[in-house]
């Protein structure tokens, strides 16, 4: 019972297709083409030969008004989270607002721009609305692009590049005489998010700031910079040129503050009393030799720090973990858990059958997952369709279970399958979460099985979530549309950024020494 919850980001805003792992609490295996609806296949050969799409392309009234009308049918019928946030009433003036701004003529790029930010009001970090797959992929090789890679730190942007024409570390204040906080809040409603937080948002900016400037802005050959620099209070100005993308894509990878390749799992002692478990994903594949090495791994360190001595307490570092496979989540948090618990309080769809079909993208596979469905949901006393209990795995804690102090590191990029983590932690009473609110709501969510759709006129594409999750987690509460909000809440500084200091793990280790301090005082 796995499922790949939302992958990594991409540089320049290419989103990861997690329906090409068929995201589910249970994972489909085996993909067979037959299972493709005959019209379906027509649409598909009727499609393969049709112009490259472009940004200048031109959508007709209706062409644009049927383009919506589609997206909004796929949302309708299979999102079960559409109203999360979002009443009806309130969707159902921004469609009609938006179709009325399509009584024109309108380029792609106009189309793209009005209803990207209508789908980000799902505020559902696994929905996706994109430009065509082709389109995208040319952005990332055609226009030039804003050169500089940007840190964001309280939401202010920092430079994050040691050898540019702008000083490492300065805090960038305006692009073209416009105000950087003006400019964030115009390109900020094209990033996804779960529920109301930002906090995910701003890390993803980090990686796709120069797609979404132009996006919205247009092309530009060069830049008019304004900057301050660090310990200073003197306005700069420099003018910068534009760059390809694969020079933007070379800075972004040597980055200052570039983290360099991650294990997605490590544990090891910091000093006597401290371990540090790494946790950096859980997406491990299916392979019967990856889960195995997981299981093992996870075995063998908590088996040693039983079978030892003065392990007080662990830092989980779960900062860059943004999901995975389900099972692996439930499988940590069962070597800490203090009673027993299901991979969800529940889960939930809209229906049992896969709506607009004949608008689905290519690689979907609808009456393979009809069958699942089926299979897996079952309708209660009141109608509605949740997961039977053999689906959703109920699980003990492990004998070698730590209970000593946990300290849980979180950031914008816990997100899915690292946040649904995180509210299983909710459940104890010996962590404390450090860092900046989770990019994962801590109650209820949509992911699972991902449907994409491409709409006929425009081509953009559509990705849809067909399962709600109601998180099991413990009493403490948050406002909607939250992550888990840290109990000490620590952002990088500007200094810290500039001097490569983990502003975040430092902090918890201080907490751990005083703790450990206080510990051996009373002991004496």
């Amino acid at each position: 019972m796995v499922k790949p919850f939302a992958s990594r980001k991409k540089i320049f805003g290419q989103r990861d297709m997690p329906h090409t792992k068929w995201s589910a609490r249970f994972l489909l295996v085996g993909f067979v083409l037959t299972f493709i609806d005959p019209e379906y296949c027509e649409a598909a050969k009727k499609n393969k030969d049709r112009k490259f799409p472009t940004l200048d392309q031109v959508l007709q009234p209706e062409q644009a008004k049927e383009d919506l009308a589609i997206l909004r049918k796929t949302l309708e019928e299979g999102h079960p989270g559409l109203y999360l946030y979002t009443s009806k009433d309130e969707f159902d003036k921004k469609f009609e607002q938006t179709r009325k701004s399509f009584d024109r003529s309108i380029s792609l790029r106009e189309f793209y721009l009005e209803v990207a930010p209508l789908v980000e009001k799902v505020y559902c970090g696994h929905t996706y609305f994109d430009l065509p797959p082709k389109l995208l992929k040319s952005l990332l090789k055609e226009p030039p692009l804003f050169p500089l890679p940007l840190a964001f730190l309280n939401a202010r942007a920092y430079m994050d590049q040691a050898k540019t024409e702008i000083p490492l570390g300065a805090e960038i204040t305006a692009i073209d005489r416009m105000p950087m906080d003006q400019v964030l809040a115009k390109l900020l409603p094209y990033i996804r998010s779960d529920g109301y937080n930002v906090t995910l948002k701003y890390r993803q900016m980090e990686d796709e700031f120069a797609l979404h400037y132009f996006l919205f802005f247009g092309r530009k050959e060069k830049f008019q910079v304004e900057y301050v620099m660090f310990g200073s209070e003197k306005k700069m100005i420099k003018e910068i040129q534009a760059v390809t993308a694969k020079k933007l894509e070379a800075s972004m990878i040597n980055r200052h503050s570039d983290l360099g390749k991650l294990k997605k799992y490590k544990f090891g002692m910091i000093e006597r009393g401290i371990q540090l478990l790494s946790m950096n994903s859980f997406d491990f594949g299916l392979n019967k030799k990856g889960r195995q090495k997981y299981r093992s791994f996870l075995q063998e360190n908590f088996a040693a720090i039983e079978e030892g001595s003065g392990t007080d307490c662990i830092i989980l570092d779960l900062r860059q973990n943004d999901g995975g496979y389900v099972g692996n989540d439930s499988q940590l948090f069962s070597y800490f858990a203090q009673d027993t618990f299901r991979d969800a309080a529940s889960a939930e769809v809209k229906s049992l059958k896969i709506g607009v079909k004949e608008h689905l993208a290519r690689e979907q596979f609808p009456k393979m997952l009809e069958r699942l469905l089926a299979k897996d949901f079952k309708p209660s006393a009141d109608g509605r369709l949740f997961m039977i209990d053999e689906k959703n795995r109920q699980w003990k804690p492990k004998k070698k279970a730590f209970d000593g102090h946990v300290l849980a590191l979180i950031s914008g990029w816990t997100h899915s399958g690292g946040a649904v983590f995180c509210s299983y932690l909710l459940n104890n009473d010996n962590v404390t979460f450090i860092g900046e609110e989770t990019g994962g709501g801590h109650a209820t969510f949509t992911a699972g099985n991902m449907v994409l759709y491409d709409l006929p006129n425009s081509r953009c594409q559509v990705e849809i979530p067909l399962i709600l999750y109601e998180n099991y987690r413990g009493k403490k509460t948050f406002p909607k549309g939250s992550g888990i909000r840290p109990d000490h809440k620590v952002t990088q500084s500007q200094k810290d950024l500039i001097n490569n200091v983990d502003t975040v793990m430092a902090f918890a280790l201080q907490l751990a020494r005083k703790a450990a301090t206080a510990k051996d005082a009373s002991e004496k």
